[in-house]
């Protein structure tokens, strides 16, 4: 059995290395627009050659689309016009419900299985793969119904082996938790290292020494793949907006009780918040 890699980053690189620490499949074909990527992948044995997209397709029983969610939306349905309804197609997109709507009507669309391993870390391309990335980790499958029942059982069958904990959404429903659960902290990120780094331009060498664990550990994600959080930001956009105005409502309510010297219920809000461990021990 081949398995083809579409996108040689983090996600597809740590996906084959998985795979491939269990014996799983015999031949594993790669193609990445980004050339030193492929080298890379090559290299790290992630793949075992690099072939053109139309080959990948015609050669592979197991396609992987680890690719920008614009870019899975995009070529998926010339995907599934190129397969036979042998072959199955699973893609590990942060959104999924635009690429979803994509294919609904598709005539191959069962031989598709959407799927969102979420095991990322802010760190990307090959040489950040590693094989047991996903261990243990949550992988989503949306949609479910609209598969072949074999083309689910291989996808169930290779987070399996990954060690995956495998949980079923409708997309709509997916794209709506993870924009608080993934989206959401990224813009966070993202919008606290942009405040620090204007606020301190002309202060950079004191304020560097001043720094704790707290800012390092909030802005960890500040420094993820624009080419990924672009696209996933825009297909997300809606889910993302009302996230954001949630969270922007509870900077408020604390600055309003530093502003007002509410002291007491600043320690019942802090209390409160602590109580998010209990839903983030994986």
């Amino acid at each position: 059995m081949n398995i083809g890699i579409i996108g040689l980053g983090l996600i597809g690189g740590s996906i084959s290395l998985g795979l491939r620490k269990h014996n799983f499949g015999d031949k594993y074909l790669g193609t990445d627009s980004n050339q030193e990527n492929a080298l890379h992948a090559v290299k790290l044995g992630i793949v075992d050659e690099i072939i053109p997209l139309h080959d990948l397709i015609l050669q592979s029983s197991v396609i992987i689309l680890s690719i920008p969610v614009d870019w899975i939306e995009k070529i998926l349905p010339n995907i599934l016009n190129k397969i036979t309804m042998d072959t199955i197609i699973l893609d590990t997109g942060s959104t999924k419900h635009d690429i979803c709507n994509r294919v609904y009507s598709h005539p191959k669309r069962s031989r598709f299985v959407a799927t969102h391993p979420i095991a990322g870390i802010e760190n990307s391309g090959p040489i950040s793969a590693h094989s047991d990335l996903f261990y243990k980790k949550n992988c989503i499958f949306c949609d479910s119904e609209l598969s072949a029942p074999d083309a689910i059982a291989m996808a169930e069958r290779i987070y399996s082996t990954m060690k995956m904990r495998r949980i079923y959404l409708t997309s709509k429903e997916h794209d709506f938790y993870i924009s608080y659960g993934s989206h959401l902290p990224h813009v966070i990120s993202f919008s606290l290292a942009n405040t620090v780094l204007k606020k301190f331009e002309n202060d950079k060498d004191i304020f560097h020494n001043m720094t704790g664990s707290g800012l390092h550990s909030t802005t960890r994600l500040a420094i993820s793949n624009p080419e990924t959080w672009l696209p996933i930001f825009i297909s997300n956009r809606n889910n993302l907006i009302q996230a954001i105005d949630a969270y922007m409502n509870h900077l408020e309510i604390f600055r309003n009780y530093l502003k007002n010297k509410e002291f007491h219920k600043i320690d019942q809000y802090i209390k409160k918040a602590n109580k998010i461990k209990k839903i983030c021990i994986n």
